[in-house]
C-alpha cells in the first residue's frame, strides 16, 4: 500500500543543503589541484553538488533533472564555491571538517535519492539501490573530471557502503511517516559506517587478494607436512636419545 508522498517528501531546503555540502566538498577538493582555475573549481563543485541528483533523476526518468529546472540549485552551488574558495587558505586546517562534510553529503544524498524513489512508487530494494547510487554519484563524476580512478572501485574509505547504510535506514523508517527522524537516523548510520572504516582501518574485502592468500596457504601445506612430527616419530626420537645417553655412560664407565 503506497504511503502519502506529500507527508514524506523531503523539503527543498534539505535538497539544497545536500547540494551545498557536496559543492563545498568539491570546491575544497579542487583546491588540492595545482592548476585548477575558478571555472574548473565551479565545475568540480557542481559535479559534487549535482552528481547524486543527476544520477537519481536519470534512473527515475525525472527529466530534465531538478538541478536544471530550479535555479536555486545553481545559486546554492555558486555560493558554496565562493565560501569554500575563501577557505582554501585554511585547507589543511579544515581537513577533519572536510571529512565530516563529506560524510554528511553522502548521507544527505542517500536520503534524498531513496526518498525520491519511494515517492515514485518503487519497492524497498530498488529505492535503496537508487539512494546508494545517488550518494556516490557526485564522487564518481568528480573522479572522471579529474582523471582519477573511481575511488569506489578500489580499496579505500567505504563510501558506497556508507551510502548504502544511509539509504537502507531511511527506506526502512520511511513507513513511520517521520521524515526528520528517518533523515537523522540515516545520516548517523552513514557517519558511523565511515568512522568504522577510518578509525578501525576497515575496508571492503578483496576477492582477488583472498584467493591469492588461499593459494599461498595451500602451496605451503606440503612443506608443513614434511616438517610436521607425529607422536610415533617423537617416541622414536626419545628412545634413540635414551639409547645414545646410556651408551655414552657405559663408555665413560
Amino acid at each position: 500500500m503506497p504511503f502519502d508522498s506529500a507527508a514524506l517528501e523531503i523539503p527543498l531546503a534539505i535538497n539544497l543543503a545536500a547540494v551545498f555540502v557536496g559543492a563545498l566538498v568539491g570546491t575544497l577538493r579542487a583546491g588540492e589541484e595545482e592548476h585548477v582555475d575558478l571555472v574548473g573549481m565551479f565545475t568540480l563543485a557542481a559535479a559534487m553538488g549535482f552528481g547524486g541528483g543527476l544520477v537519481r533523476d536519470v534512473l527515475l526518468g525525472n527529466l530534465p533533472p531538478a538541478a536544471f529546472r530550479d535555479p536555486s540549485y545553481l545559486i546554492t552551488a555558486a555560493v558554496a564555491t565562493l565560501v569554500a574558495g575563501v577557505a582554501l587558505v585554511y585547507l589543511r586546517r579544515v581537513e577533519r571538517a572536510l571529512w565530516v562534510l563529506d560524510s554528511l553529503a553522502i548521507g544527505l544524498f542517500a536520503c534524498v535519492g531513496a526518498n525520491a524513489a519511494l515517492i515514485a512508487g518503487l519497492q524497498l530494494l530498488p529505492a535503496i539501490l537508487i539512494g546508494t547510487c545517488a550518494s556516490v554519484g557526485g564522487l564518481i563524476l568528480a573522479d572522471v573530471l579529474q582523471g582519477r580512478p573511481s575511488s569506489i572501485m578500489y580499496v579505500g574509505p567505504p563510501n558506497a557502503v556508507a551510502g548504502f547504510a544511509g539509504a537502507l535506514v531511511y527506506s526502512v523508517f520511511y513507513s513511520l511517516e517521520l521524515p526528520v527522524v528517518a533523515l537523522v537516523l540515516a545520516i548517523v548510520a552513514t557517519v558511523a559506517m565511515r568512522v568504522t572504516g577510518r578509525f578501525f582501518h576497515w575496508t571492503i574485502p578483496q576477492p582477488r587478494r583472498r584467493a591469492y592468500e588461499l593459494r599461498i596457504r595451500r602451496a605451503q601445506r606440503p612443506s608443513d607436512r614434511a616438517h610436521r612430527t607425529t607422536p610415533t616419530s617423537r617416541r622414536r626420537a626419545r628412545r634413540l636419545t635414551r639409547m645414545q645417553s646410556s651408551q655414552s655412560q657405559d663408555e665413560s664407565a
